[in-house]
């Protein structure tokens, strides 16, 4: 009887390891897939079916490795929190690998590395209302202001000295002084209409200084006027990512882009998809939307926005596209020798040579 309960543990563990062996195969071997249309590495063709970078590559992997799979379709936050929770054993999209995920995710080796870059719009309407919003600012009627309260001090100086020497021209009272500012702006702008003109001594004297500082003011007045009407300004008041902080920008919510613009002080619109946030940029609701350049660039042209919108000719962090897997995951270690094999092989570049993106 003793060595018959023995027999009875014993197959039943066996029964229970088998089953359990048995349970760890169908995991590993049928995998839930998370995706989240991605042009041009994930999306959907006219009949439904996902295909594009990742999936063309992920394939591949999943055919050397035997795996069987399914693919679920999520948003970005869905797609993030499925890997958080485990709801899905690997995402296959270019997730840029960033510091803040590495401590909830696993990455594989990166799969193809990119930066971020800046979309503006490139027509004649955006360029002139931006350079009227940038000229008509705070700054210009501080100027103007500034400039008025110059006029009025050598104007008010010229008055206390013709006042009462020249009275026909300068006169005293409020009339006085409104003829001394005449001067002063007539005098400013080279017009010499000569109906007002110092006769004393201390009066030509504030009119020779005022002369050659008025020179000064204008000439610099010109030049800034000048410098505001060239080319380079009006082709993109952006010159470096800095000046976002100058213009209304937006960016996909919980992308990279978004991440960047928020760790450096930068305030940006939070919008769903690149495909929204160029929408709004070519109806000029926007200045700038800042994202992953190879998808913005792809969707630029899918919505045939090339005529309208450019991306500008200058990149920044650099962005390392990985597939994802739940934290400790053992699949990690299988997918990444097949990736390695499968990104150097040239059926690889024939994919980005077909997708444009072999630069």
């Amino acid at each position: 009887m003793k060595y018959l309960s023995l027999l009875i543990i014993l197959i039943a563990t066996s029964f229970n390891a088998f089953a359990l062996q048995n349970t760890d195969s169908l995991q590993q071997n049928e995998l839930v897939v998370g995706v989240k249309q991605t042009p041009p590495f994930i999306f959907k063709n006219a009949s439904g079916e996902y295909q594009g970078i990742s999936i063309e590559l992920w394939k591949n992997i999943a055919n050397k490795l035997g795996y069987q799979y399914t693919f679920k379709e999520y948003d970005l936050a869905g797609l993030l929190g499925a890997l958080t929770n485990g709801s899905i054993d690997v995402c296959i999209n270019p997730l840029t690998v960033t510091s803040d995920r590495v401590e909830q995710f696993d990455f594989t080796q990166p799969f193809y590395i990119t930066n971020l870059a800046i979309a503006v719009d490139k027509s004649g309407k955006s360029k002139w209302l931006s350079f009227i919003k940038n000229f008509f600012s705070v700054q210009f009627f501080e100027a103007v202001l500034l400039l008025l309260l110059v006029l009025l001090i050598f104007g008010v100086l010229v008055w206390v000295f013709e006042k009462d020497a020249n009275k026909e021209e300068f006169g005293p009272g409020m009339k006085g002084v409104w003829n001394g500012l005449w001067w002063s702006a007539v005098t400013m702008t080279t017009v010499g209409y000569g109906d007002k003109s110092p006769k004393t001594t201390g009066g030509r004297i504030v009119a020779l200084v005022w002369m050659f500082t008025a020179i000064i003011i204008i000439s610099g007045f010109t030049a800034s006027i000048a410098s505001s009407l060239t080319v380079s300004e009006l082709e993109s008041s952006i010159e470096s990512p800095s000046d976002l902080k100058k213009v209304d920008v937006v960016a996909v919510s919980a992308s990279t882009g978004a991440d960047y613009l928020k760790n450096n002080g930068i305030n940006f619109q939070g919008v769903k998809n690149i495909t929204e946030a160029l929408k709004m940029l070519s109806a000029g609701d926007i200045d700038a939307v800042v994202y992953d350049e190879p998808i913005m660039r792809y969707s630029i042209d899918q919505q045939g926005l090339s005529k309208k919108i450019t991306i500008l000719p200058y990149s920044f962090a650099t962005q390392y596209y990985s597939f994802a897997l739940p934290k400790y995951s053992k699949n990690r270690e299988l997918i990444d020798p097949v990736l390695l094999e499968s990104i150097a092989g040239s059926q690889w570049k024939s994919l980005l040579r077909e997708y444009n993106l072999d630069d």
